[in-house]
């Protein structure tokens, strides 16, 4: 849990704060994303309903020939005025509705079709879920938009941290100030609770059937920070600093030891030198940024989805090794689709449903959770535990009749934690013989837990060529800004479909 020179160079009760700050320092992931390919005079927010019930419509389509967006599970969506002079509404279950540009307005309406689907369906006969499955794998080629397009991204990624235990006991300390009372207040006061939310707004040209043709270009980058928390940790690292500043000698190096296994040597004297090339090193330039959020976003959406135009997931790839179960017809999106229940037959897989339509067998959605942990260790004291909560994709059919990925949604859990003796010596170089100056040994008991939720959208445009995607030149010039509301966040990015 001592990660840095910084932490340990101080020596002493620095460590309360390190196992803190480490998880702290880990809070930097989530991002949200947006963009648009034209020349916009004006935004405006719209809202779809329902014409008869006056009902949000999720999902909308709205295209105008050139671009596209989809709307928001509430039926908004941002749009941006260009020189077309119409855009096209469609969506699953509704008739396609056509409409001027200088004729928009806040609310638009779009009216039912009639669904003669039920009566066909019951009186069909009913098929297995196995059944199903092989009607899902094998239209999935002629379903799922595999080809190159542009999308407009947007990642909202939430962590939070919950602080179970924290118990610190000193037994022993050679400094006057770093007693078990001044522990007790440190800990005290220090925040229980944090959270932190990032979100990013790019453009990605992407090859949904594979991972050779991606470029990525962010174009908005907003942390959303909580100032109270902040402030405190500012204030627990000057207090501590000070004290440490006055009675740690400047020739000093410090070993930290944890039981009979781990030994640890830091020098003080290059600490500040040390400490400052690390951070130069941590710097990230705009391109690497734009670099790491693309490796993200294919992970989730390429690896971990498709692969070489087919599923990738394991319930999909290979479903003889999952129990089916079809539990009859649900509506989705105004649509009539087949729920399909499935659970690995090994208690460490998978378990979930998807939505497939009655009529193609296309993927309406998928959602699913481990069965188990998926990463878990205890040695020595130090334990940590991983699973997936919940992991679930959103599909709508484009301009084309054909299912893209519309949303991802996950959430994942992990705790850990330390039990074990700590005990930090301060030695010094320049005196001779015994050199101990100072002893702070201690007893650790903590456990953390942390919640990372990514909440990912995109929107679908009109398929490109291979030429058009040579001509796109990424400018990065974009990283993430501090910002302490959501408000300011959504006034730079005012497309985030997030409610």
């Amino acid at each position: 849990m001592l990660k840095t020179n910084e932490d340990l160079h101080y020596g002493g009760l620095f460590f309360i704060l390190a196992v803190s700050k480490s998880a702290y320092a880990m809070k930097t992931c989530v991002l949200l994303l947006l963009f648009s390919f034209s020349t916009a005079v004006y935004g405006q927010h719209i809202t779809v309903l329902d014409s008869s019930s006056q009902a949000p419509i999720p999902f909308v389509h709205v295209y105008d020939g050139n671009k596209g967006v989809i709307a928001s599970a509430t039926g908004a969506f941002y749009w941006q005025s260009n020189t077309t002079d119409s855009i096209s509404l469609s969506c699953m279950g509704y008739a396609t509705k056509t409409i001027g540009v200088d004729q928009l307005k806040d609310s638009l309406f779009l009216m039912p079709k009639t669904l003669a689907l039920a009566p066909i369906v019951v009186s069909n006969r009913t098929l297995t879920a196995k059944e199903i499955m092989v009607r899902v794998l094998e239209n999935t080629a002629q379903n799922m938009d595999f080809g190159l397009s542009p999308s407009e991204v947007f990642v909202e990624y939430k962590n939070s941290y919950e602080t179970q235990k924290m118990d610190i006991e000193i037994k022993k300390s050679t400094i006057p100030e770093l007693d078990q009372t001044f522990v007790d207040e440190i800990l005290l006061e220090m925040p229980k609770n944090e959270e932190s939310t990032n979100y990013t707004q790019s453009k990605w040209l992407r090859d949904s059937g594979g991972l050779e043709l991606h470029k990525l270009e962010v174009m908005q980058a907003a942390s959303l920070k909580d100032s109270l928390v902040e402030a405190t940790y500012a204030s627990l690292d000057e207090t501590i600093e000070g004290i440490l500043k006055k009675r740690v000698k400047k020739d000093s190096y410090f070993k930290v030891k944890s039981g009979p296994l781990i030994s640890i040597k830091v020098d003080n004297d290059n600490a500040k030198e040390v400490d400052s090339i690390a951070k130069d090193s941590l710097k990230t330039t705009p391109k690497d940024f734009a670099k790491r959020q693309l490796g993200m976003l294919k992970h989730k959406v390429n690896s971990l989805l498709f692969k070489e135009k087919n599923w990738a997931l394991p319930f999909l790839e290979k479903p003889n090794k999952y129990t089916l179960t079809n539990e009859g017809i649900v509506y989705d999106q105004r649509v009539p689709t087949y729920k399909l229940r499935f659970t690995s037959k090994k208690r460490k897989d998978y378990s979930g449903y998807l939505l497939v339509d009655v009529v193609d067998f296309g993927v309406h959605k998928i959602s699913y959770h481990n069965n188990k942990h998926a990463f878990r260790i205890k040695l020595f004291g130090l334990f940590f535990e991983e699973r997936l909560d919940n992991r679930t994709y959103v599909f709508v059919k484009n301009q084309l009749g054909k299912y893209t990925l519309y949303q991802i949604k996950e959430k994942e859990e992990s705790t850990f934690g330390l039990k074990r003796p700590i005990k930090i010596i301060e030695k010094n170089k320049v005196v001779k013989g015994r050199n101990r100056q100072n002893v702070l040994s201690m007893d650790v008991n903590m456990s953390m837990k942390e919640v990372q939720k990514a909440n990912i959208f995109f929107n679908s445009f009109t398929p490109i060529s291979k030429k058009e995607f040579d001509a796109l030149k990424l400018i990065h010039t974009v990283l993430p800004t501090d910002y302490y509301s959501l408000e300011a966040i959504r006034e730079l990015m005012p497309g985030l479909p997030i409610e």
